[in-house]
């Protein structure tokens, strides 16, 4: 009879810890991106050159986030993103660290730009910190050094030789 007890008591206790929901776990930072449309509110880009901040009529023309404000980009489970819609699609992969600090691309930097950059800076310009994630809300920034070979750097500084420059990127999302 105490063994049908206690298997009595095994068996409730099975039933109520199974019947228990996990609907307080929050979501992964991950699981708050996925499958989710997220449309570009902002973005603001600052290139500093060692003779101070670079002027915004000069920052146009490298300014790697210029006329994004509004287009839309979709993190997809299996890695792949993909930014814009119909004829201006681009697409990509891309990870996030586990505790969600660092959200990473690889082929979302394209154009000019890749003509004259390595591989490690191009990595890094993909990299961004993730300063922001909620339900609603995603903010990201960069700041990596970008060395400027000496034939663009002299239609930037009249100087034909190569000049670094710090490029400083914040990128602000809405979940549609």
């Amino acid at each position: 009879m105490k063994n049908i007890n206690l298997f009595l008591v095994f068996i409730l206790s099975l039933v109520v810890f199974s019947g228990c929901k996990k609907e307080d776990e929050e979501p992964t930072p991950k699981e708050q991106l996925e499958n989710k449309t997220w449309v570009v509110t902002s973005s603001d880009t600052e290139i500093l050159t060692p003779l101070g901040t670079l002027p915004d009529s000069l920052t146009n023309d490298f300014d790697p986030t210029q006329g994004i404000e509004g287009q839309t980009i979709i993190f997809n489970t299996d890695g792949t993103f993909v930014v814009g819609e119909g004829d201006n699609q681009q697409q990509g992969n891309w990870t996030l660290s586990e505790n969600g600090s660092t959200l990473t691309f690889t082929g979302l930097v394209e154009g000019e730009l890749t003509d004259f950059i390595d591989a490690e800076t191009l990595a890094s310009l993909q990299t961004f910190e993730v300063t922001s994630l909620t339900d609603t809300q995603l903010a990201i920034q960069n700041s990596t050094n970008v060395t400027i070979p000496a034939e663009i750097a002299e239609q930037i500084t009249g100087f034909a030789f190569p000049i670094t420059l710090t490029v400083n990127l914040t990128i602000n999302f809405s979940k549609q």
